[in-house]
């Protein structure tokens, strides 16, 4: 079992098509990324991170013992060269990430995807997989690399995302729409 990123061009992107926690408040802005975690790389917005408001961290989410949220920090462009929204990364000693705890019926789209490859061999497996989620539901949950890993079994710890759409992102990359079905 090898966990792969889907091959995308620069960093996860996320639109937020209809999700409450920035009408109601449950939104975490106030946590540095853990120094161990993020050491060697950035956190990318569509990441489904775990909150420690003890220490003050954001993690990896390797179970649910911690509260799960999703990274949607607003993009800050610092090179005219580079500053699409792909271009965008969270660092050590940036800005804090903004987190948004999910609730059922929430939706959003991503393309910071992950997947199993003794159950996708490749990305064009991934991809063919999810031509027709109508017949088969295909689900998304935590992985230890904070990309949403996404598999045709449901996922045992932290929120269930089941994938309602495949579309693509502003920038016309390929990219999955999730309703959160278990928060």
């Amino acid at each position: 079992m090898a966990l792969q990123r889907l091959v995308i061009d620069g960093f996860g992107q996320l639109e937020l098509n209809q999700v409450a926690f920035r009408r109601d408040g449950r939104i975490e802005a106030q946590c540095a990324l853990d120094a161990t975690d993020f050491a060697d790389v950035p956190a990318e917005n569509g990441m489904l991170l775990a909150v420690d408001k003890v220490n003050e961290v954001i993690k990896f989410a390797t179970d649910d013992s911690l509260p799960i949220a999703l990274n949607y920090t607003t993009e800050h462009m610092y090179d005219e060269r580079a500053n699409a929204l792909k271009d965008f990364k969270l660092e050590i000693g940036s800005f804090y990430p903004r987190m948004g705890f999910l609730a059922v019926g929430d939706r959003f789209t991503t393309n910071c995807l992950a997947y199993d490859t003794t159950e996708f061999a490749d990305d064009d497996a991934f991809k063919e997989a999810l031509e027709d989620i109508t017949t088969a539901p295909i689900y998304g949950g935590i992985s230890e690399e904070g990309a949403i890993k996404v598999s045709a079994t449901a996922p045992q710890a932290g929120p269930v995302l089941l994938v309602v759409k495949v579309t693509t992102m502003p920038d016309g990359k390929y990219a999955l729409k999730f309703m959160v079905k278990e928060a």
